[in-house]
């Protein structure tokens, strides 16, 4: 699954606290959204910083990319996110939605814009569906320093809902490493619960004084490669 990333070019668009603007913070939200978007297994291009919206549209269309995004934040005296799609036709809900909702759920104030129609020119000219992202309102201080703080979380928020989208699921930062440990047999997948019950009858695993074993996938293989060398197998 092939996702493009387009985010804001508008230096122009000044933010009413923290010295910045609308590409440099929207940047900030994409790299975050792409890193998350990868470790959740989608193929992912960003569009360099600054890139004029032409060139990415172009990009896209001959990567062949599934969903085109652009990230922007929004102007214009309201708040809460909206996201825009050419017609709100079933198939475009069904992933502009949950990219909505995971966006509306973190804000500081519930968005009464939801999924609306608009013909900008990425939406137009993509050949991918294409989910137009507004994340909040900049030109209100309190909205602009809600931003600023929180670039990764709202990237977070546009990979789940992607994932919501894609029927994917979502890997949490960190997560993907978590080493997993089994504490019964019963908690195994069964290739593994057969390797481990030989240990356990052996008497070669005796858990712990609660009765849990405490195995990790990475301690199982270790014993199983030692008994073979030891044995001799193959």
């Amino acid at each position: 699954m092939k996702i493009y990333l387009s985010p804001s070019k508008q230096t122009a668009n000044l933010y009413a606290a923290g010295n910045t603007n609308e590409q440099s913070q929207c940047n900030l939200i994409a790299a975050a959204a792409e890193k998350a978007l990868r470790r959740c297994g989608f193929e992912v291009k960003k569009a360099p910083e600054g890139q004029e919206i032409e060139e990415s549209v172009r990009q896209s269309n001959a990567w062949g990319a599934d969903l085109h995004m652009p990230i922007h934040t929004n102007a214009g005296g309201g708040r809460g996110c909206v996201v825009f799609v050419s017609r709100r036709s079933d198939d475009r809900l069904a992933i502009a939605q949950p990219i909505y909702d995971e966006i509306d759920a973190i804000t500081l104030y519930r968005s009464a814009y939801g999924v609306r129609e608009k013909q900008f020119y990425e939406i137009r000219n993509s050949n991918a569906i294409c989910a137009y992202v507004e994340c909040e309102f900049h030109d209100d201080p309190e909205l602009a320093r809600w931003i600023i703080a929180n670039t990764g979380a709202l990237g977070e928020a546009i990979c789940r809902g992607v994932c919501r989208a894609f029927g994917v699921e979502y890997i949490e930062e960190g997560s993907e490493n978590k080493v997993v440990r089994w504490n019964s047999l019963e908690d195994m997948p069964s290739g593994y619960r057969e390797m481990a019950q030989r240990y356990v009858e052996s008497g070669a695993l005796k858990g712990k004084n609660d009765g849990s074993l405490d195995l990790s996938e990475d301690m199982l293989r270790v014993m199983e490669v030692m008994r073979r060398y030891f044995e001799g197998e193959e």
